[in-house]
């Protein structure tokens, strides 16, 4: 039995709740991390192995070691995202570097990709560089090669030295083999069921963009994906406020789509495809809310805001517009008219073939390895089937008064919670700053000694190579001085036994 250990949050059978996801993390920051997480389990997960999971939480809290890793599991597993942005490789990345410099299994990592503005410019230096270098050096070290997210990023790691780089795309969109369902397109009209993902950062105009498409299309659901955004539909704890948070987008209770509930958030995979399948057409700016439409057959156009983004539907054959392209008078209906939706179909079985080809040139058994398209017995199938998923999250202006109430108070401890430690982290990093000042300042002390200590060096030189020159010169003298009276006694002596002396 092959033991493998892989990089999710949680288990994609675990049983947990809202509550769970907002106050222990268990999925990050980001519900899209769900699907290339489950995906890859799905893939390797096989009748004949054992498959745990290690979060970057665990990880950066030291909760298991190399030598644990190296005794209980045969390789472990990587699937990554955006991970090559300047916060991710400050608090993760480097982690993971430490830790698979220690690892006698072999590593693989896929669907990793590197974040940067929609014309990347790769030829700038970053300064998560080092820790990219780094980190794909010692994956490289365990492994045949490394699958990247699309073409930006392959570039990018070949310019930085590798060659071992084979673009794979996410691995979210292999969850149901190398078929995708495909629905035949039908006219949009104002009782369409729309799904709409986007976030707090989109451009202004296209967050305008969206409230026009909402006033035309009424029907349209809202389906955020950020953890802020849980809080604020589960609790009732508004975004933190920033320039982004105060243009355009639901970052309080009493937005529309919070009063009439049309806003869904999922914790799971489940009641995710669930919803999307009953829907009519999915538009936005996040990745994932296309593919979890796309693995249901609802027609979906991705406006793309960065490189990240764009390099996966370039790879995917995902519709796509870049997001900048889009006015507040842009024509949603007329686009979806103008849109090929069967194109993503077109290539999906090779892309798909190609990820089972990269996992078994790395030592990956998959359910699909007999190359019928079929797939054998997965233990990620059976233990999904087994297990009973939260339901999806709605705006808590909807629940009972009770429940209202009950989240209230939940969400008055958890945020007094919150402001305790940060109160104590404030104290923490005080403490820690005042011993850096008084170490800066000892240190500045000793710098002057030593300064000192180099001027007086400095004239003890000068001063020594001063006295040098007389010395050479007394000791010249001496000698010839010395030899000039010597030679006049011999003299002396030589007259007197000659009788020359007078």
């Amino acid at each position: 039995m092959e033991r493998i250990l892989i990089r999710a949050g949680v288990a994609p059978w675990a049983e947990y709740n809202a509550l769970d996801v907002i106050t222990d993390k268990i999925i990050g920051n980001n519900t899209g991390n769900l699907l290339f997480a489950n995906s890859i389990t799905r893939l390797v997960a096989t009748a004949d192995s054992r498959v745990d999971f290690i979060s970057d939480l665990t990880l950066v809290k030291k909760q298991i070691t190399a030598q644990e890793i190296n005794e209980n599991y045969d390789r472990l597993i990587l699937p990554m995202a955006n991970a090559f942005r300047e916060d991710f490789a400050r608090k993760c990345l480097k982690h993971w570097t430490a830790l698979i410099r220690q690892l006698t299994i072999p590593v693989t990592v896929t669907g990793i990709g590197i974040q940067l503005p929609y014309e990347p410019h790769l030829e700038q230096p970053r300064e998560f560089d080092g820790a990219a270098r780094d980190f794909i050096a010692a994956v490289l070290d365990h492994s045949a090669s490394v699958g990247v997210r699309g073409q930006i990023t392959y570039d990018y790691l070949k310019g930085l030295g590798f060659s071992q780089i084979d673009v794979t795309g996410c691995p979210s969109l292999a969850l149901n083999g190398p078929g995708l369902p495909l629905r035949e397109k039908q006219p949009l009209t104002p009782e369409s069921k729309l799904c709409f993902t986007g976030s707090v950062s989109n451009p202004p105009d296209f967050k305008k963009f969206a409230v026009h498409c909402t006033e035309r299309f009424p029907n349209t659901y809202f389906v955020p994906q950020f953890i802020d955004d849980l809080r604020l539909m589960y609790l009732g704890i508004p975004h933190p406020d920033t320039a982004d948070s105060r243009v355009l987008h639901p970052t309080n209770l009493d937005h529309p789509v919070f009063v009439e509930d049309k806003a869904r958030f999922f914790i799971n995979l489940p009641s995710m495809f669930a919803f999307n399948r009953e829907m009519d057409f999915n538009y936005g700016t996040r990745i994932h809310g296309a593919i979890g439409n796309i693995l249901c057959g609802v027609p979906s156009l991705l406006f793309p805001t960065d490189a990240r983004i764009r390099e996966l539907a370039e790879y995917h054959n995902i519709p796509a517009i870049p997001a900048s392209a889009v006015t507040p008078d842009t024509d949603l209906a007329a686009l979806y008219d103008q849109t090929d939706f069967r194109q993503v179909n077109n290539g999906h079985a090779e892309r798909f073939w190609h990820l089972i080809d990269f996992l078994n040139e790395n030592g990956i058994k998959t359910i699909y390895d007999d190359r019928t398209g079929t797939p054998a017995r997965s233990l990620y199938d059976e233990k999904t089937a087994a297990t009973s998923y939260a339901q999806p999250v709605h705006s808590m202006l909807v629940r009972p008064p009770e429940e209202i109430a009950r989240r209230v108070d939940t969400a008055v401890r958890l945020q007094r919670k919150e402001i305790e430690d940060d109160s104590r982290l404030a104290t923490q990093l005080r403490d820690s700053q005042r011993k850096v000042t008084q170490l800066q300042e000892r240190n500045k002390k000793q710098d002057a000694q030593i300064q000192a200590l180099k001027e007086e060096r400095k004239a003890l030189k000068a001063e020594l190579k001063a006295t040098k020159k007389p010395l050479r010169r007394l000791a010249w003298y001496q000698r010839t001085s010395t030899f000039g009276i010597g030679l006049a006694r011999l003299k002396k002596k030589l007259r007197r036994l000659l009788g020359k002396e007078k």
